[in-house]
């Protein structure tokens, strides 16, 4: 890695996104994020890892970078290392710091030492600076973020930085000096920071930028808590009031242990936007001859100081919180020395301390030098002139003063700095809100001209069809009238046929039952013919008896009549007197045959006529009786179809009432619809008017 090139420290995830610049609006640098694309994106060059879009981002489109990884890798794989740890952990896990040492050591971290005591070699070292130098004021470099500000955007700077290394550096340096038992140790950083890695590619010492948000993520992720592991304490002596460095003016206070008045010549400034600010135009107050004032600039780039540093969780707690367990260690550390010393004596504690202090601190070791990096920003950031931001101004309709909104809304602290991104290309028009609001405007307008020629055409084209439609439902309340006195006219009309329908029912009713009774009387016609019938049967047959009687007598009759004749021949030849009594009685039996003969022939005509009247009359009664069994069946026939004419009758009639109550029903809805038609038809007249009237709008 070149000199001129900055590690990473700050992924920007591209799928998440959403390009709302909130990331450009809270970094203090600016002109390291590009958002003229779809995604903002970042150079890490010109990056100072603050990681204040990582705070602002709420869609986790940007995410900090660190060594847990491959420090984890290097301990699974049996690599030698020890760490060092950073103040601000007294205000993270609970105030339970001494429990990450051991929680360290069981991951296989070889020794753990404590960065607050380094932070006391860095007082050393300022003391001495200014001892033996004495310049003009002091710039605290403990935070590598406001370095590498001062190195990429203000090396005019660079001068006033303390050049001596940060607490966790003097911590390293002593290790590698003074603790030979570790020569050779791969050496892990434990910070609430993602920038202190480039301070580590600087100096040239520290292998691991290990985060407390990733020990944690850690610890989450296996389900481990840290009160779980023992406290182990550090390997080197105790710091006293160092361990306060962490936070805001920490600096101070333990440099007041040796200067009472320090307070008085230091400038005590840290967080977002205020200290950028300040350092963006001391410079220039430098040349002014007007600052700085202070003998010491005590800085750090988050609000809170390094307890709320960006790879901590504390940034939504409040400040109390957080610096009283901070506090509470500080007094717990001056306590310690003060219980080591004769009678708790203040001078004797502190003896005591520089005794550790002096014993660990060495002329030149802890040294440190700066790059000036402003190349790199020359070299990628045109600095426009006032035409070239005015032809972005016109572009973007910024025609007057008033126009300059300084709003933010692009991410940016004015106006001026959104058009030199955009001539530098890292960013677009489009996400300036002036420009967007006149855009809209002059899109609006256009689209009620437009809106304006459709309103004249739809006008024209709805007043005609308007009218169309008026004229069209007054016809058709005309003819919904016309429906009506038709469905009333037809109404009456069934109604009198479903009165015809039930006379024709009651006649059918009443013919039902001629019917039943003619049938009934059809029915004992049938018995009493059939009994003629048999009567004139046995005549016919008792007729039969007479004729041969009739035939017997007629044989007699012939017989005796011969009789008579023969007795008359006989009485002849018997004489007069005895063939005459005979012959008297010969004769009246020849009369008597003579008149049985002609009696039996009469009767056997008679009979004969009679035979012939009773074969007709038994013809007559077989026929009569046909025709009587046809009447019975042509009765049930027709009492069968009166009682299906009946039926249909009587379902007509149901069907009929039916249908007038449905003719009813049609009959109130028409009128309902010919009212409602003529609401309708006002209802068309209105808008008529007011399309009218919207012409003119």
């Amino acid at each position: 890695m070149s000199a001129d090139t900055l590690r990473p420290v700050v992924e920007v995830i591209e799928e998440k996104c959403v390009n709302c610049h909130r990331c450009i609006l809270a970094c203090p640098a600016k002109m390291c994020n590009d958002g003229s694309g779809s995604y903002v994106k970042l150079n890490s060059d010109l990056c100072i890892g603050c990681g204040e879009c990582i705070s602002a981002c709420s869609h986790g489109a940007r995410k900090g970078i660190d060594d847990f990884s491959s420090f984890l890798s290097d301990l699974r794989s049996g690599k030698p290392i020890v760490a060092v740890v950073a103040p601000a952990i007294a205000a993270c896990f609970d105030g339970q710091y001494l429990e990450v040492n051991g929680f360290l050591k069981a991951l296989g971290v070889k020794a753990v030492f404590d960065a607050s005591f380094g932070a006391e070699l860095t007082v050393k070292s300022y003391l001495e600076y200014q001892k033996k130098k004495n310049p003009i004021s002091i710039i605290a470099q403990p935070c590598p973020t406001l370095v590498t500000f001062i190195e990429i955007y203000r090396p005019e700077l660079i001068p006033l930085l303390a050049p001596a290394d940060s607490p966790i550096v003097h911590t390293m340096k002593m290790i590698r000096k003074y603790y030979r038992e570790y020569e050779g140790y791969k050496i892990a950083a434990i910070t609430p920071c993602y920038s202190k890695r480039r301070e580590f590619d600087v100096v040239g010492i520290g292998d691991y930028n290990v985060t407390f948000n990733s020990i944690e993520d850690y610890l989450n992720t296996s389900g481990r808590n840290i009160t779980s592991y023992p406290a182990e304490d550090y390997m080197n002596p105790p710091a006293e009031r160092a361990v306060l460095f962490s936070t805001p003016g920490g600096l101070t206070r333990t440099v007041e242990r040796y200067d009472r008045d320090i307070a008085e010549h230091t400038r005590k400034i840290e967080g977002a936007p205020e200290v950028y600010h300040y350092f963006a135009h001391l410079g220039e107050m430098m040349k002014k001859g007007i600052g700085p004032i202070h003998k010491l600039i005590d800085c750090l780039n988050c609000a809170m100081g390094c307890n709320g540093g960006p790879a901590t969780g504390n940034r939504h707690k409040h400040i109390d919180e957080i610096e009283g367990l901070v506090e509470k260690r500080g007094r717990e550390m001056r306590e310690r020395y003060k219980a080591h010393a004769l009678l708790k004596s203040p001078r004797l504690a502190k003896k005591r301390l520089d005794r550790y202090i002096n014993a660990r601190w060495e002329e030149g070791l802890y040294k440190r030098s700066y790059i000036d990096r402003s190349s790199v920003f020359r070299k990628t950031i045109k600095n426009p002139s006032q035409v070239e931001i005015q032809r972005i101004y016109e572009a973007t309709y910024k025609k007057s003063k008033k126009d300059l909104l300084n709003c933010g809304a692009c991410g940016y602290a004015s106006c001026e700095q959104m058009a030199v991104a955009i001539i530098n290309g890292l960013n677009k028009p489009q996400n300036c809100r002036h420009f967007i609001q006149i855009e809209i405007e002059m899109m609006n307008e256009s689209h009620r001209n437009e809106m304006k020629k459709t309103v004249d055409t739809v006008y024209d084209n709805t007043i005609e069809k308007m009218n169309r439609n008026i004229a069209g439902v007054e016809q058709l309340s005309r003819d919904i009238s016309e429906t009506a006195a038709c469905v009333v006219g037809s109404s009456a009309a069934i109604e009198q046929m479903v009165k015809n329908i039930q006379t024709i029912t009651n006649t059918l009713e009443a013919n039902a039952a001629s019917v039943s009774n003619l049938s009934a009387l059809s029915i004992s016609g049938k018995s009493s013919m059939e009994e003629v019938v048999r009567l004139i049967s046995d005549v016919s047959a008792q007729s039969e008896s007479l004729i041969e009687a009739s035939k017997v007598i007629s044989d007699m009759a012939s017989r005796t009549s011969v009789l008579g004749m023969n007795a008359t021949i006989e009485a002849a030849h018997a004489g007069s007197t005895v063939g005459k009594g005979f012959a008297v009685v010969a004769n009246e039996i020849r009369v008597l045959a003579n008149r049985s003969g002609n009696q039996a022939s009469s009767i056997s005509k008679s009979l004969n006529s009679i035979k012939s009247l009773i074969d007709a009359s038994n013809s007559s009664s077989l026929s009569a009786q046909s025709q009587f069994e046809n009447i019975v069946s042509l009765t049930y026939t027709v009492q069968n179809e009166e009682l299906a004419i009946k039926d249909s009758i009587t379902h007509e009639n149901h069907g009929g009432r039916r249908v007038l109550q449905s003719l009813n029903e049609i009959n109130t809805l028409i009128r309902k619809i010919k009212d409602e038609s003529a609401e309708l038809s006002s209802s068309g007249r209105a808008i008529l008017e007011d399309i009218r009237s919207l012409k003119s709008v």
